[in-house]
This record gives structure tokens, C-alpha cells and sequence, in this order.
């Protein structure tokens, strides 16, 4: 495989494209939580209204039906704690473990690419004669210090950012897992869409997005 060879500096001139990576990343993220639960409230409102049609036999109790009754939160904070996304599954939210694994990889590949950038900078500084694997150039000591002290600190940022989303996707379950039994209304609706916001001055206006939940 031909390794990509990338320029320094990389201080602080690309923090903002990392920033902006990561943004973007939980954007994506966002935007398909929220078209999975529109689509989930309306799938609740139909699974209620079967529930309601329901009819259950005098004297011989369905036992399925008091299993739906009785939903677990603590069943769901440990099998999110043991395999996340395993909680997910146990609140009937498939369509989020696609998700929480995507959120997992974008943090892993900015630890294994901030890893192996800040090591191959790390090397150069003990031995002057390694060559560099992903930069091309000539570099000062204080250069290739700060290139390297760089991505440590993006390195550690997104091991704090993978632990905080571990720590999210159990309260996820835990919330889901307390609203299992949560009546939805049939007539619960989410309307999106473009609207204007007044800018700094009379005759400024910016375009921005409207979200009206109405049950």
C-alpha cells in the first residue's frame, strides 16, 4: 500500500480542519437520529393502536403481553455496558446500532491516524536520521516538538470523545428503556423546515432550519 505522504506544519493551523472533521461527523449523526425517531414515533403509534385490538382471554393471561408490560432499564444499562448497542436491541431501537458503531469508528480512525502521525514524529526527534512516513521536508526540532505534542492532544482528545459517546449510548438505552412503555399519541408529528433569522441588522437575514414537534 503507497503511504499518503502529508506536509508540516501541522500545528495549530490544522486545528480547525480537525475541529471540523469531528463536527461534521456528529452532524451526520444527529441528522440520522432524528429521521430514525420520526420514523420510530410513527411506527409506536401503529404498534399501540395493534396493542389496543388486542384482546386477551379471561382467566389464561398472555404471557407475552405482560413481558411488554414489564420493561427492564437495568437489563438495558448492562447490556450496553457489556456491548453497545446491545442495550439498544433489548429496547426494540435496531436502527440505532448502526449509529452508535458509526460514532465508534470516526473516534477509533482519529486515534489510530493521531497515534501514528504523533509516533512518527516522536521518532524523528530521537533519531535524526529516521525517515519520516507521513511528511515531507525538512523540519526544525521545534517543528517537529510541536507537530508532535499536536497529535498527542488530538490523540487524547478523541479518547475522551470516545469514551464520552460510550458513556451517551448507555444513557440512550437507559432513557429508551424507562419510555419503553411510553404511550405515543397517532397524531404526534415532526415538521422541519427552512425559515430566515434576523441578522445583526434590519436588512440582514441568514437562512436556518424550523423544527415543530406538535402531539
Amino acid at each position: 500500500m503507497k503511504i499518503l505522504k502529508e506536509s508540516l506544519p501541522y500545528s495549530t493551523s490544522l486545528m480547525p480542519k480537525f475541529l471540523s472533521q469531528i463536527r461534521k461527523s456528529f452532524q451526520l449523526i444527529f441528522l440520522l437520529s432524528l429521521a430514525g425517531i420520526v420514523s420510530e414515533r410513527q411506527l409506536c403509534a401503529q404498534s399501540e393502536n395493534m396493542k389496543k385490538e388486542t384482546v386477551v382471554s379471561e382467566g389464561q393471561p398472555d404471557t407475552d403481553v405482560q413481558d411488554t408490560l414489564f420493561h427492564d432499564p437495568q437489563k438495558a444499562v448492562l447490556y450496553s455496558s457489556i456491548l453497545p448497542g446491545l442495550g439498544q436491541i433489548y429496547n426494540k431501537k435496531v436502527w440505532k446500532v448502526p449509529i452508535i458503531y458509526a460514532g465508534f469508528g470516526t473516534f477509533v480512525y482519529f486515534i489510530d491516524r493521531n497515534q501514528r502521525y504523533y509516533i512518527d514524529l516522536k521518532s524523528k526527534l530521537m533519531d535524526p536520521d529516521y525517515e519520516l512516513k507521513y511528511f515531507q521536508g525538512d523540519f526544525t526540532d521545534d517543528q517537529l516538538t510541536n507537530g508532535k505534542d499536536t497529535f498527542k492532544r488530538w490523540r487524547d482528545m478523541s479518547i475522551i470523545g470516545t469514551v464520552g459517546f460510550y458513556v451517551l449510548q448507555i444513557l440512550d438505552a437507559t432513557v429508551d428503556a424507562y419510555m419503553y412503555n411510553w404511550n405515543v399519541d397517532e397524531d404526534i408529528s415532526l415538521k422541519i423546515g427552512p425559515t430566515s433569522l434576523p441578522g445583526p441588522f434590519l436588512d440582514n437575514y441568514s437562512l436556518g432550519l424550523r423544527a415543530s414537534l406538535s402531539f
